[in-house]
Protein backbone atom coordinates (compact mmCIF):
# COMPACT_ATOMS: atom_id res chain seq x y z
CA UNK A 1 0.00 0.00 0.00
CA UNK A 2 1.41 3.35 -0.99
CA UNK A 3 0.48 6.48 0.90
CA UNK A 4 1.21 9.70 -0.91
CA UNK A 5 0.93 12.94 1.02
CA UNK A 6 1.30 16.58 0.11
CA UNK A 7 4.52 18.46 0.61
CA UNK A 8 3.76 19.33 4.27
CA UNK A 9 2.94 15.77 5.40
CA UNK A 10 -0.09 14.89 7.49
CA UNK A 11 -1.63 17.24 10.03
CA UNK A 12 -4.44 16.69 12.51
CA UNK A 13 -5.82 20.19 11.95
CA UNK A 14 -7.99 21.47 9.16
CA UNK A 15 -5.51 24.24 8.39
CA UNK A 16 -3.03 23.24 5.68
CA UNK A 17 -0.26 25.07 7.50
CA UNK A 18 -0.72 22.71 10.49
CA UNK A 19 -1.13 25.63 12.88
CA UNK A 20 -3.96 25.88 15.40
CA UNK A 21 -5.93 29.09 15.58
CA UNK A 22 -7.38 29.19 19.13
CA UNK A 23 -9.88 31.86 18.13
CA UNK A 24 -11.68 29.44 15.82
CA UNK A 25 -12.32 26.67 18.37
CA UNK A 26 -15.99 26.49 19.27
CA UNK A 27 -17.64 24.34 21.89
CA UNK A 28 -20.46 22.28 20.43
CA UNK A 29 -21.44 20.25 23.49
CA UNK A 30 -22.37 20.55 27.12
CA UNK A 31 -20.26 20.21 30.23
CA UNK A 32 -20.78 17.15 32.41
CA UNK A 33 -24.00 17.33 34.35
CA UNK A 34 -26.11 15.31 36.77
CA UNK A 35 -29.85 14.75 36.67
CA UNK A 36 -31.40 17.33 39.00
CA UNK A 37 -35.10 16.88 38.48
CA UNK A 38 -37.64 14.82 36.54
CA UNK A 39 -41.05 16.06 35.44
CA UNK A 40 -43.89 14.89 33.23
CA UNK A 41 -45.32 17.20 30.58
CA UNK A 42 -49.01 17.46 29.72
CA UNK A 43 -48.24 15.46 26.55
CA UNK A 44 -46.80 12.54 28.54
CA UNK A 45 -43.09 13.18 28.03
CA UNK A 46 -40.76 12.42 30.95
CA UNK A 47 -38.41 15.40 30.98
CA UNK A 48 -35.06 15.47 32.78
CA UNK A 49 -33.39 18.72 33.84
CA UNK A 50 -29.63 18.46 34.29
CA UNK A 51 -27.23 20.57 36.36
CA UNK A 52 -25.52 21.87 33.20
CA UNK A 53 -28.74 23.53 32.02
CA UNK A 54 -29.67 20.88 29.50
CA UNK A 55 -33.34 19.82 29.36
CA UNK A 56 -33.91 16.47 27.64
CA UNK A 57 -37.02 14.38 26.95
CA UNK A 58 -36.03 11.04 28.52
CA UNK A 59 -39.09 8.95 27.73
CA UNK A 60 -42.65 9.09 26.43
CA UNK A 61 -45.54 7.68 28.47
CA UNK A 62 -47.90 5.58 26.45
CA UNK A 63 -51.53 5.87 27.52
CA UNK A 64 -54.29 3.45 26.51
CA UNK A 65 -57.96 4.21 27.13
CA UNK A 66 -61.03 2.03 26.64
CA UNK A 67 -64.62 2.91 25.79
CA UNK A 68 -65.85 0.68 28.64
CA UNK A 69 -63.01 0.47 31.15
CA UNK A 70 -65.27 -1.20 33.75
CA UNK A 71 -65.60 -4.17 31.36
CA UNK A 72 -61.85 -4.99 31.40
CA UNK A 73 -60.87 -8.45 32.68
CA UNK A 74 -59.04 -8.29 36.02
CA UNK A 75 -55.72 -10.18 36.17
CA UNK A 76 -53.32 -10.87 39.06
CA UNK A 77 -51.03 -8.10 40.22
CA UNK A 78 -53.38 -5.19 39.46
CA UNK A 79 -53.28 -5.78 35.70
CA UNK A 80 -56.20 -5.71 33.30
CA UNK A 81 -56.91 -7.30 29.92
CA UNK A 82 -59.12 -6.12 27.09
CA UNK A 83 -62.41 -7.93 26.47
CA UNK A 84 -65.01 -7.79 23.73
CA UNK A 85 -67.19 -5.61 25.97
CA UNK A 86 -64.39 -3.13 26.74
CA UNK A 87 -63.49 -2.68 23.09
CA UNK A 88 -60.01 -2.21 21.62
CA UNK A 89 -57.52 0.13 23.28
CA UNK A 90 -57.42 3.75 22.17
CA UNK A 91 -53.76 4.78 22.22
CA UNK A 92 -52.88 8.38 23.07
CA UNK A 93 -54.19 11.13 25.29
CA UNK A 94 -56.83 12.39 22.87
CA UNK A 95 -58.23 15.65 24.23
CA UNK A 96 -57.17 14.90 27.83
CA UNK A 97 -53.94 15.95 29.53
CA UNK A 98 -51.70 14.47 32.19
CA UNK A 99 -51.70 16.42 35.43
CA UNK A 100 -48.62 16.16 37.62
CA UNK A 101 -49.09 15.30 41.28
CA UNK A 102 -52.44 13.61 40.75
CA UNK A 103 -53.14 10.40 42.61
CA UNK A 104 -54.78 7.53 40.77
CA UNK A 105 -57.69 5.68 42.33
CA UNK A 106 -56.74 2.46 44.06
CA UNK A 107 -56.67 -0.66 41.91
CA UNK A 108 -56.54 -2.99 44.91
CA UNK A 109 -59.00 -5.87 44.96
CA UNK A 110 -60.51 -5.32 48.41
CA UNK A 111 -62.30 -8.71 48.48
CA UNK A 112 -59.03 -10.54 47.75
CA UNK A 113 -57.11 -8.54 50.36
CA UNK A 114 -59.85 -9.11 52.95
CA UNK A 115 -59.73 -12.88 52.28
CA UNK A 116 -55.94 -12.87 52.76
CA UNK A 117 -56.35 -10.96 56.01
CA UNK A 118 -58.84 -13.56 57.34
CA UNK A 119 -56.51 -16.44 56.44
CA UNK A 120 -53.59 -14.67 58.15
CA UNK A 121 -55.69 -13.97 61.25
CA UNK A 122 -56.73 -17.64 61.46
CA UNK A 123 -53.11 -18.78 61.12
CA UNK A 124 -52.11 -16.34 63.88
CA UNK A 125 -54.91 -17.66 66.09
CA UNK A 126 -53.84 -21.27 65.48
CA UNK A 127 -50.21 -20.42 66.30
CA UNK A 128 -51.20 -18.79 69.57
CA UNK A 129 -53.06 -21.99 70.52
CA UNK A 130 -49.89 -24.01 69.86
CA UNK A 131 -47.83 -21.67 72.05
CA UNK A 132 -50.45 -21.74 74.82
CA UNK A 133 -50.57 -25.56 74.75
CA UNK A 134 -46.76 -25.80 74.81
CA UNK A 135 -46.65 -23.42 77.76
CA UNK A 136 -49.24 -25.48 79.65
CA UNK A 137 -47.28 -28.70 78.96
CA UNK A 138 -44.05 -27.10 80.19
CA UNK A 139 -45.80 -25.82 83.30
CA UNK A 140 -47.12 -29.37 83.99
CA UNK A 141 -43.59 -30.80 83.66
CA UNK A 142 -42.25 -28.24 86.16
CA UNK A 143 -45.07 -29.09 88.57
CA UNK A 144 -44.21 -32.83 88.37
CA UNK A 145 -40.56 -32.11 89.16
CA UNK A 146 -41.44 -30.07 92.27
Amino acid sequence: MNLTTGGNGLTQNGDVSGQIDARSIRQDGYTAGTLDRVSVSAEGQVIGTFSNGQVVALAQLSVARFNADNALKRLDGGAFEETIESGPPIIGLGTSQLVGGSVEQSNTDIADEFSKMIVTQQAYSANTKVITTAQEMLSSVFNIIR
